[in-house]
């Protein structure tokens, strides 16, 4: 699986409500669907959305052509017709829809007016880290410390180098002391615990 189709596929619960209706969308109304629902986003919309008789219809497009945007804010590559196609005949959509839909999704010019608040920060795609002793061991040797004072300096200097790649091609690393390193494992794992807490909440099930 590419990783521009693996973006797309997150959170597969997340369309199942969509693919109830999308076999049910013809090939004529998917452009008008598609201009709609982008001058929604864009904080225009169109007098004629609010007087629509397809409604489902149309939100399953508008979340679909939402989706798209989002993510294409984050990635900033041209989507892959291929990997388009599949995503949208996953949601059931018809073959002559899929192809309509997929033609205008993989145009760049549509997504030139995101709004901000649809505007995704790059995520996490690898997280690498390695242990710098260099410092600690320099002022061991600078002090010719003694097995105690040893323990205190690297301890104390040395540090733990985290190396971040993004999705969007970027890299970044950070220098961390031992306890700094500490802490945010902890901010990681009590984060990683009130997410599960919260997921096995009624509230926060879909039905």
């Amino acid at each position: 699986m590419s990783q521009q189709l693996e973006l797309l596929n997150e959170h597969p619960s997340h369309w199942i409500p969509v693919s109830y209706v999308t076999p049910e969308i013809q090939k004529k109304e998917i452009k008008p669907f598609v201009v709609l629902a982008l001058k929604e986003l864009e904080g225009n919309p169109d007098s004629r959305t609010s007087s629509l008789v397809n409604v489902d219809k149309f939100s399953a497009v508008r979340e679909v052509v939402r989706h798209f945007a989002r993510l294409r804010s984050a990635t900033k590559e041209a989507w892959g017709q291929e990997d388009v196609k599949c995503f949208l005949d996953s949601l059931r959509f018809s073959p002559e829809c899929v192809t309509e839909l997929a033609s205008l999704l993989c145009v760049d010019k549509i997504y030139e007016n995101i709004p901000p608040h649809l505007r995704m920060k790059p995520g996490l795609e690898s997280l690498k880290w390695k242990i710098d002793v260099s410092l600690s061991q320099s002022n061991i040797h600078s002090e010719k410390a003694d097995p105690s004072r040893t323990k205190e300096i690297m301890r104390r200097d040395t540090r733990i180098i985290l190396i971040l790649k993004l999705t969007d091609g970027q890299t970044k690393s950070y220098r961390l002391t031992i306890v700094k390193f500490h802490e945010l494992r902890y901010a990681i794992a009590s984060a990683l615990k009130s997410m599960i807490v919260l997921e096995k909440r009624k509230c926060m099930r879909k039905d």
